[in-house]
């Protein structure tokens, strides 16, 4: 049945992932139904957790470099009262302490207001230690590798934004969990986060679930889930839930591009900068500064990324990556 299927060239497919599954599992799922052997994702999900995994396809897999730096947002129920050897549900609960009934009658007799207090402090940039229990590399190997085996290995703190953190519900019945809303940067952690929160108030803690509610522009409002997917496969109308490749890179300012100019960039040849002065705003013209990246368009089709460049002593637009090809 997959032979009869219509394969999908190129584009971006939102998924919903399910818990349970990992995001390379995603993506030999959207490979198969596609027909297409170019399939990447674009910001690990933990079979743990659920929510937005933005794949692409075909020659949208040469924009995946774009979607990498991504903001993130989740919606998260950290459960109180015990650690994790996972910082999730995953792993071997030990330690903590659960709050005793009268530290829960204080606590909603002030609306839990020191709960509420630790949350209001979590915004800001931070120094945060990646998980054990993770995929970060550590001498060419996974962390969580080593520490299957029950070897110690030491993992550098890394610089992460958290944008802002909104609690949605606080409930101590019968254990006290707190669901919240975390915007933040790439490559945080909210688990590592829930732990953090368990050590200030005492009590220990850990992710009960994990949502990621949002991946850059794309939003569970983009997403289908894994059974919607095939459904429109079998039906033929898999291409009606992918998005164009220039949703990728909708963040970079483009420049319109004259059919000539187009028909160069395609046959690789030299574009003056000078011909687009009018068109782009270039601050700097010190070749050691990073160059901003823009998208040239013709009639609404991306053609290219590309980026100011020295050509020898002439400034240039050089392509960074090709996207419409001969």
């Amino acid at each position: 049945m997959m032979s009869d299927y219509e394969p999908v060239v190129s584009g971006v497919i939102v998924v919903d992932k399910p818990e349970g599954l990992t995001s390379f599992r995603i993506v030999s799922m959207i490979r198969k139904l596609c027909g297409v052997k170019k399939v990447g994702h674009s910001g690990t999900l933990d079979p743990f957790a659920t929510g937005v995994l933005p794949i692409c396809v075909g020659k949208a897999t040469r924009l995946i470099r774009y979607l990498e730096h991504d903001d993130k947002e989740y919606r998260c129920t950290i459960r109180f009262g015990r650690f994790s050897e996972t910082q999730d549900t995953e792993g071997v609960l030990y330690g903590g302490r659960k709050p005793t009934e009268e530290e829960l009658h204080r606590m909603k007799k002030n609306d839990y207001s020191d709960i509420r207090e630790i949350f209001d402090a979590i915004p800001g940039t931070i120094q945060q230690i990646p998980p054990i229990y993770s995929a970060v590399k550590v001498n060419g190997r996974k962390a969580y590798e080593y520490a299957r085996k029950g070897q110690h290995v030491e993992l550098m703190p890394r610089t992460v934004h958290i944008y802002s953190c909104t609690i949605l519900k606080i409930d101590s019945d019968p254990e006290l969990e707190v669901d919240f809303l975390i915007s933040c940067s790439k490559g945080t952690y909210i688990r590592s986060i829930c732990e953090e929160l368990g050590k200030k108030t005492g009590f220990g803690a850990y992710a009960l679930c994990l949502r990621r509610t949002r991946s850059g522009c794309f939003s569970l409002d983009h997403a289908h889930t894994p059974e919607e997917i095939d459904r429109a496969a079998n039906k033929g109308a898999l291409r009606e839930l992918f998005l164009p490749e220039k949703v990728c890179v909708r963040h970079l300012p483009s420049v319109d591009l004259t059919r000539t100019e187009t028909e160069h960039i395609r046959y690789g040849r030299i574009l003056p900068l000078s011909d687009f002065t009018d068109r782009i705003n270039v601050e700097t013209d010190n070749p050691n500064t990073d160059q901003p990246r823009f998208c040239a368009m013709y009639h609404d089709k991306l053609i290219a990324i590309v980026y100011p460049a020295y050509e020898g002593d002439s400034r240039i637009l050089k392509i960074e990556r090709m996207l419409d090809e001969l």
